[in-house]
């Protein structure tokens, strides 16, 4: 090429070089880092290769809780082929011990709950956390650094990350659409993979109770309530759930819950009283009237068609003056069978009776917290709800006394239960004709809000709120063919009081810290916020199968996406701002990269993660030394009565104390190298009984002469074959080695004899 050609080439490359620093970072070059707290890039470039192992740096073997979170990290990353395919290597021991390319784990009590802190280097990668949780999340935003990078290299530097949101949930219809088992396990995983931590089950509808926590067998009370489990279509009439006869079995929920706990995922039941519950006073309805010697125990208390009996006593009638509602025969309200009458008082206990049974079931699963609805609840003057506030509600004077009232025992039952978190949605409960308070542990799922002064009034109550705002936090199998109906799917659909958000307008528009409607100022909210959520309502089970909606599979080419969704609800649960500081196509391409978990497959069959590796304690080079000593030695067929009973004491003492330092993997170095010293001096030291071996010097068979070892160590002699002159070695033959003209052997063995010829 010519010199002209040559400079202009210079010209364009310093160009290239002088835009690279005026413009911005252009899209693809984005880093998944981005999306934590902060990142600060270094000199240098980190390699996860084949060697690499996961290390836990402990003078403690890891408890059953971390094990089970680095088995998971390491299932992850060889299901993502990161940096194979093989599990890393589980390791745990002294920092001495850890090698180039390790992934280097560790706590720190300066960290708060859930955060973690990545620190690259050319060397290692050490994550430290204060908890499991926070571990696991630092290891998946490594993992996503890899797979958004397309590599098994990073740059060096350092990521720090805490989610603003404390409790990231998300609640899944399971009573009006069956999603099958393996569809929920995929559901959990990729959850976690997101970041959620808790996953509420709506266990109750209008249509539905699909879980049968009996499956044949009582609860503490007695009760077998499996003859409520069940689907009805009701006001569905567009798209019923075309699994009405499936529902899940108590081996199912165990199956759930521990699949749950393995993803860091707390699971959290739910069951709507008073309102919603169709398919419960229907089925009452129908067993009572099939099975009229049917009877129930609430509390200590059983309840007959024809009256009930109080701690084992006699049959007391219902008193119809006291309670002008009481009938065993129907549960339901006069107006509506979607509403529990509890101001009948054998409704009431039944209502409790269920949902003490499912409490204890998920209490017993490990469950701590519990969400009883209560929304959209409507009751009708003439149902008897303002008589039995009048009479039986201290300070009651209307229908929402009474709905407050048993709200507030259900609260008291929940927490005698055990649990310490308590919700309900917000809509019913701070209806402003309610005269009675509410108990003021009862925290408030914000899903609907008539005026945002409502906000203010949750906070000056000292209520813990949670951001589950229906215009951007519902997922709805909404769509009906009439005319006076709408499509979930629409952006501009208000026919349902909410209009479902795109992906993009959840991550540019919602704050989990603010609590707002549509087109409202909204009101901050910091010390009540408890946590968002993002639900998955099933009202018309049968709109979409599973793997449509997983698949985002509709007639508007996946704009009703469910993952992509997920990911802007989640990623904002993570960090308010994140829209501040990285545009949505940005988060998007990334988001993309890393879109479903590792190990997934379909959405209906089970994850698949290979099996990982046992934990493995790394000894150090002291240990290994002290090892291979004590190794050598007790191979060694010492002859103990070839010695003094003092030296042999000594000798077995120093053995002794070794193999206990060994055993004590995390002895001091200047011990290990003390007790290698000792050792190898007691075996030095080991004294004689008697004069040591004879040995024989032959010659064409015939013994020329016997000599002694001139120098003795320890057991050894060795042994100058000077007097030997005039003769060349044919062989050696016994215990012993010729090494360069000196005789190398063990006195306490048998004799050994030197084969030697004249010399020519």
């Amino acid at each position: 090429m010519n010199r002209p050609g040559r400079r202009l080439i210079s010209i364009l490359l310093c160009c290239t070089v002088l835009l690279s620093l005026i413009l911005p970072v252009s899209a693809e070059e984005t880093s998944a880092a981005q999306m934590a707290d902060s990142w600060s890039e270094e000199e240098g470039i980190f390699s996860l290769i084949p060697e690499s192992r996961l290390f836990y740096t402990s003078m403690q073997q890891p408890d059953d809780a971390l094990t089970q979170t680095m088995k998971l990290i390491s299932a992850e990353f060889a299901a993502a082929g990161r940096p194979t395919k093989e599990p890393m290597p589980l390791c745990w021991g002294e920092m001495s011990s850890i090698a180039p390319g390790d992934i280097v784990i560790a706590f720190s009590d300066k960290l708060a709950p859930d955060a973690y802190e990545l620190r690259i280097t050319e060397e290692t990668v050490s994550l430290t956390a204060a908890d499991t949780d926070g571990l696991l999340y630092g290891a998946r935003m490594l993992l996503k650094l890899l797979l958004a990078e397309k590599t098994n290299t990073l740059s060096c530097g350092v990521i720090t990350d805490t989610p603003d949101t404390e409790q990231r949930a998300l609640m899944i219809d399971c009573a009006r659409k069956y999603w099958s088992v393996p569809w929920l396990k995929n559901l959990i995983s990729q959850m976690s993979w997101m970041g959620y931590n808790q996953l509420e089950l709506h266990l109750g509808e209008d249509q539905g109770l699909r879980t049968d926590i009996w499956s044949g067998e009582p609860d503490r009370n007695g009760n077998d309530f499996s003859w409520l489990i069940g689907y009805d279509s009701g006001w569905n009439e567009d798209y019923p759930d075309p699994n009405a006869e499936k529902f899940y079995t108590a081996d199912d929920m165990r199956d759930l819950a521990e699949y749950a706990q393995e993803y860091h995922i707390e699971l959290i039941p739910d069951l709507d009283l008073p309102p919603h519950c169709d398919v419960m006073t229907k089925r009452y309805a129908d067993f009572v009237a099939e099975h009229p010697d049917f009877s129930f125990t609430c509390q200590g208390v059983t309840y007959a068609a024809d009256g009930m009996v109080t701690d084992g006593g006699t049959m007391q009638p219902y008193d119809e003056e006291a309670y002008p509602n009481v009938s065993f025969e129907t549960i339901s309200v006069e107006s509506t069978d979607s509403t529990l009458d509890v101001a009948n008082p054998v409704a009431r206990a039944f209502g409790l009776a269920v949902l003490q049974a499912y409490a204890e079931f998920f209490y017993g699963l490990g469950c701590t917290k519990f969400n009883f609805c209560f929304d959209e609840l409507s009751v009708s003057s003439g149902d008897g709800w303002i008589t039995y506030a009048e009479d039986y509600v201290e300070g009651g004077e209307n229908a929402y006394d009474t709905a407050a009232d048993f709200a507030n025992e259900v609260a008291a039952l929940l927490k005698e239960i055990g649990y310490t978190s308590i919700r309900a949605f917000n809509d019913v409960l701070y209806n402003t004709r309610r005269n009675i308070d509410l108990d003021p542990d009862i925290e408030l799922c914000v899903w609907s809000l008539d005026d945002s002064d409502d906000t203010e009034e949750y906070l000056a109550d000292g209520r813990t709120l949670y951001n589950c705002i229906q215009n951007y936090c519902y997922y709805a199998l909404r769509y009906t063919d009439r005319s006076n109906g709408g499509d979930a799917r629409d952006p501009e659909n208000t026919w349902w009081s909410f209009n479902h958000s795109t992906e993009e307008l959840i991550y540019e528009e919602w704050n989990p810290s603010r609590l707002y409607n549509a087109d409202e100022d909204g009101e901050d909210v910091t010390d009540g916020l408890g946590g968002g959520f993002f639900l998955i309502w099933g009202d018309f089970g049968g709109w979409r199968t599973e793997e449509q909606v997983w698949n985002g599979e509709d007639e508007t080419d996946g704009q009703y996406n469910l993952i992509d969704r997920m990911w802007s609800n989640s990623a904002k649960m993570w960090n308010w701002s994140m829209n501040n500081t990285l545009e949505y196509e940005q988060f998007a391409r990334l988001r993309s990269s890393f879109r479903t978990f590792p190990g997934f497959t379909e959405c209906t069959k089970e994850p698949v993660l290979p099996n990982p590796p046992a934990m493995q304690c790394v000894p150090s080079a002291d240990h290994a030394q002290i090892r291979d000593l004590l190794a050598s030695e007790d191979a060694l067929p010492i002859d103990r009565a070839a010695f003094t009973d003092e030296s042999v004491a000594a000798y077995e003492e120093a053995y002794q104390r070794a193999a206990e330092l060994d055993a004590d993997y995390f002895s001091t170095a200047g011990d290990l190298v003390d007790a290698v010293s000792a050792l190898q001096d007691a075996v030095m030291n080991l004294e004689y009984l008697q004069e040591p071996l004879v040995v024989a010097v032959e010659a064409n068979g015939r013994k020329i002469t016997a000599l002694y070892p001139e120098r003795i160590f320890g057991h050894f002699f060795l042994l100058p074959l000077t007097e030997l002159d005039g003769y060349a070695i044919d062989r050696v033959e016994g215990n012993a080695v010729l090494a360069e003209g000196v005789l190398i052997g063990m006195t306490h063995n048998a004799s050994v004899t030197i084969c030697v010829t004249p010399a020519s």
